[in-house]
């Protein structure tokens, strides 16, 4: 996923709304000139302002960061809503995962949670040898537990660097979190996490 794909997206989903790059800044508190750097791919947004371009614009923002181009832009119930839609499947398959790549991070997640309107989100995540990740900003406080699939994860809290192998757990406040590296020399830190509440 690149920024300009971002952008596209972004485009189309408020062309689709029939509202404009400066009645769209004015909702999001964000200038008009912004706006239409983002969209034609010339700036970087970051996770707070995507996530309130997507709350403006009705969808949820992983519809602007899934690997998916073709997802439909469904609309986001509130975090911790407890509305399950017409049909809901609790089952997420394996091949039907959103899968998101935050440019620039190095860093990818597959949801294994069908969205992120319940208590938790569990995410699994993967960073590839030399890449490292620096903590999103978040909304809320939150609880992060993390178990290591496979490969060496470090996992830099404000108290100290943790380094963890395959196996391996660890659980903090997500306010603590500062950094996440790929350890391995020579094969992808992969992990599962589950934060309460959802912080993406």
């Amino acid at each position: 996923m690149t920024y300009e794909e971002i952008g596209q997206r972004i485009k189309k989903r408020r062309l689709e709304m029939d509202i404009t790059a400066r009645e769209l800044a004015r909702r999001t508190d964000l200038s008009a000139s912004f706006i239409s750097q983002l969209e034609r791919g010339k700036t970087k947004v970051s996770l707070e302002s995507l996530r309130t371009i997507a709350e403006q614009l009705d969808v949820s923002f992983l519809t602007f960061l899934s690997e998916e181009p073709d997802a439909p832009a469904e609309p986001a119930p509130a975090a911790n809503s407890g509305r399950k839609p017409d049909g809901y499947d609790p089952v997420v398959r394996a091949d039907a995962r959103p899968r998101l790549t935050f440019p620039d991070s190095g860093v990818s997640y597959e949801l294994l949670t069908r969205d992120l309107s319940r208590a938790m989100e569990a995410m699994y995540g993967r960073l590839s040898p030399g890449t490292g990740n620096i903590a999103r900003r978040l909304r809320m406080p939150t609880e992060e537990f993390i178990y290591v699939v496979s490969g060496s994860l470090l996992v830099g809290l404000k108290s100290g660097d943790h380094t963890l192998h395959a196996g391996d757990t660890i659980y903090f406040e997500g306010e603590e979190l500062v950094q996440l590296v790929c350890a391995s020399e020579d094969e992808d830190a992969v992990w599962l996490s589950v934060i309460t509440p959802p912080a993406f």
